[in-house]
């Protein structure tokens, strides 16, 4: 039996990209930046081939630039892992009654590697990004690096967009479609394709598996979120807006074990066992261990509630990675 799964919220705290920017290069306004520049892009000018959460494809050529190695990578996740709690006891009881997680992750594979792998996930579909494989020229390094301080300078962009953030988003396209573009380092972003809004739905979608259960929890998810809330069930584990309002269940919770409870009632009994579940009436060795999880199904009267309460616990559990999309 299977589920389909986003991983970094859900199942880990860590924001491996926003690790990344803080580690290498010491700027957190860069990674905000540049995650603010990634939700226009997707939401106002939705550009060709632009899915939700290539900020991964936008950092990569920094990634580059800098030296950054695929072991540096992995020993910097070894570092930063985090879990959400109960995560790895949760997935040893789903694994141990034959429920396997399809992991569908925006992160780059080295995360998954360190943080997935381990568990015994064997089903994981990451941002495949070798570092390695890449050499630019030194002016080309130069300039590159050159920016992040002056992106990390850009003025915030907000949605609706005031005259601040045009200006950004005026240097910010320049800078990578027209000037990166060009260089050595446009491979880069040709290569690079995030596992993230289409593509994670057509991870799901490829599995051909009829009324799928599907569990996300951002802006990257919404894609198939949306489906399954149509053909399956989809769930929003602590969701921000965008996920809880694609989904017809969301969950808001201190523990995994509020994840694994309703994966094992809709996968023994479909929508008649969440129901059963909710009401905390489905058998299960994890009904005792829900703590202070609350259900609430997605309806227009509630939604707006649903969505504060969720992204409250939201950045109760991750912190600043919690406000990110």
């Amino acid at each position: 039996m299977l589920f389909f799964t986003d991983w970094e919220g859900p199942w880990v705290l860590t924001d491996f990209a926003y690790e990344v920017a803080i580690a290498f290069f010491n700027n957190h306004e860069f990674f905000e930046r540049l995650s603010q520049y990634d939700d226009y892009l997707v939401l106002i000018e939705r550009r060709e081939d632009y899915e939700a959460g290539d900020t991964l494809r936008l950092l990569a050529p920094f990634i580059v630039a800098l030296g950054i190695s695929s072991n540096e990578l992995k020993d910097l996740a070894e570092k930063v892992l985090a879990y959400t709690p109960d995560a790895e006891e949760s997935m040893r009881y789903l694994l141990k009654r034959g429920i396997e997680p399809v992991v569908i992750s925006t992160a780059y594979e080295q995360f998954l590697d360190v943080s997935a792998k381990p568990l015994g996930i064997n089903r994981i579909h990451a941002t495949s990004f070798n570092p390695e494989q890449y050499s630019l020229p030194r002016e080309e390094r130069d300039f590159i690096l050159q920016a992040v301080e002056i992106i990390a300078s850009l003025p915030e962009i907000e949605i609706p967009l005031d005259e601040s953030s045009k200006s950004s988003i005026k240097w910010l396209n320049d800078f990578f479609w027209n000037r990166l573009a060009n260089m050595e380092a446009g491979r880069i972003l040709s290569d690079v394709k995030a596992v993230g809004g289409q593509r994670k739905l057509d991870v799901v979608r490829s599995y051909d598996i009829l009324n799928p259960i599907v569990i996300g929890d951002s802006i990257s998810d919404h894609a198939m979120l949306s489906w399954a809330k149509e053909n399956g069930l989809a769930v929003s584990f602590n969701g921000n807006e965008f996920a809880v309002k694609n989904s017809n269940l969301a969950i808001v919770s201190e523990t995994t074990f509020a994840e694994a409870y309703i994966v094992e009632a809709y996968l023994s009994g479909g929508l008649d066992g969440v129901k059963r579940a909710i009401k905390r009436e489905f058998e299960s060795e994890l009904i005792d261990r829900l703590k202070e999880t609350r259900y609430y199904w997605i309806g227009k009267s509630n939604i707006d509630e649903v969505i504060n309460k969720s992204k409250t616990m939201r950045r109760k559990l991750r912190g600043l990675a919690g406000a990110l999309s």
